[in-house]
């Protein structure tokens, strides 16, 4: 009897990184294709990338897991004990990306062109952008976008994409249907965003899906000395806080966030609406605003410290008003404009003690980074008013509980986690799962047990 087997290859107890594999017979599905976020101990940068030998150089970093026919020959020259992908093989692959957070998405660039990688029609609009934008790949590779609630079939193995809320645009849960398990993952997920009606809606249909397996994201989850009450709840926070510290100030508003997270991008422009401040983004967050939220009035910053070379970055610059630095210290209080970190050197062109920074999820994201303490040293030296408004594009540790016990699955896998044995649900008879790394297991009995796919 063939029987559906998944191996969890990374992701159990990071954040991020989430790699499994599910596998029925010849067909096989991966999600998602991330690295793990951690700036400290990050080896590899855009400067220090060599294409020829990138796959191979992340594999030998431990940093993708050794997966048998997703890398092409080519790629793996240097490596003899990771099988390369073969296009007359028997087996049929598909990876599918959650969202476009790099943690989840990081690492496509290492998938062989042939096998195919599926994303929200929402998440493909922005992944091209992003490429454009930010190049966050060593090499660009074609997606297919895929719509909410329609499945499609990788042989006997069944997908069904669910929209999400998450703090980037276009994120998705995924439904894996085979002819002997019923798997959910839910990605990364929150219900304090800007749309919990796209949770409640796929929670509604699930509640007629009898599910075998929960893979769901455990980040809030960590021990009581570790956690810290934010001071923003919901995401329709930022634009209130935004607005009370800035529309009675003289001062320049300065501001960094995520700009793949357009809900974000949008309270920011409301909030300049309300304060009566003309907003100013970066060439960069600019280009995303034209091309997924083309109705938003907005100006581009343009500082001389800037490359606009490119042509799609002289297409942007003379189709929106731009601002100069000389306008800005003229008139400081008629601004709120985008400070991200890769243009902290622009600081230096403000006039001092003119400026509140607000720090809004943008990178670096806190302590950990050790860019974090240089971005406050900096404000600090040049006398501006630093104020952090993040709000978590994560669930909170209730909110996955409730999550867990509207599903009622059979088995439940947490991960995406610091601490994955902290998930207790509600329910005392609710089995919980934790597996081990790079094993390959199979669903019987309400159990994952180890062992190989063809069960006599």
């Amino acid at each position: 009897m063939t029987r559906t087997t998944l191996t969890f290859w990374s992701g159990l107890r990071t954040i991020g990184g989430n790699i499994v594999e599910i596998c029925h017979g010849d067909d096989r599905v991966i999600f998602d294709f991330g690295l793990v976020y951690d700036p400290k101990s990050s080896f590899l940068n855009k400067a220090t990338i060599s294409k020829k030998t990138y796959t191979a150089d992340m594999l030998k970093l431990g940093a993708i897991p050794a997966i048998d026919e997703i890398y092409s020959s080519v790629d793996l020259e240097q490596m003899e004990n990771v099988k390369p992908y073969d296009q007359g093989s028997s087996r049929n692959t598909a990876v599918y990306i959650s969202h476009l957070h790099l943690d989840h998405i990081g690492a496509i660039d290492t998938i062989a062109e042939q096998i195919p990688v599926y994303m929200s029609e929402d998440s493909k609009k922005l992944y091209e952008a992003f490429c454009k934008t930010d190049q966050p790949f060593s090499r660009e590779r074609e997606v297919t976008g895929v719509t909410y609630q329609k499945e499609k079939h990788m042989g006997q193995i069944k997908i069904t994409p669910f929209q999400t809320d998450h703090d980037v645009f276009g994120a998705m849960a995924l439904l894996i249907e085979t002819p002997d398990v019923t798997i959910l993952y839910s990605g990364d997920i929150r219900m304090h965003g800007k749309h919990p009606e796209y949770n409640e809606r796929m929670l509604a249909h699930l509640a007629q899906v009898d599910i075998d397996l929960l893979l769901i994201e455990g980040t809030a989850f960590r021990p009581e000395e570790l956690k810290v009450k934010p001071l923003l709840q919901i995401e329709s926070d930022i634009q209130k806080h935004v607005v009370e510290l800035i529309a009675t100030s003289e001062k320049l508003a300065l501001f960094n966030l995520y700009h793949l997270n357009l809900d974000r991008i949008q309270q920011f422009i409301a909030a300049a609406k309300e304060t009566s401040r003309e907003i100013v983004f970066e060439v960069e967050t600019a280009y995303i605003v034209d091309q997924l939220l083309p109705q938003e009035e907005i100006a581009v910053y343009d500082n001389e410290r800037m490359n606009y070379e490119t042509d799609w970055k002289q297409v942007l610059i003379n189709k929106y008003p731009r601002v100069t630095n000389e306008q800005i210290n003229k008139n400081p209080g008629n601004y709120l404009v985008q400070s991200s970190f890769q243009y902290v050197m622009n600081l230096l062109d403000i006039s001092e003690n003119t400026a509140v920074y607000l720090h809004s999820n943008g990178m670096p994201l806190g302590k950990f980074d050790p860019n974090y303490d240089r971005l406050l040293a900096l404000l600090a030296h040049l006398d501006v008013e630093y104020h952090s408004l993040d709000v978590s594009g994560h669930a909170t540790e209730e909110d996955i509980l409730e999550i867990i016990a509207k599903i009622h699955p059979q088995l439940v896998i947490p991960w995406h986690s610091h601490y994955p044995e902290l998930v207790v649900p509600k329910d005392p008879d609710q089995a919980v799962f934790l597996p081990k790394p790079k094993t390959v297991y199979y669903f019987n009995d309400g159990q994952l047990k180890e062992g190989e796919t063809e069960q006599k």
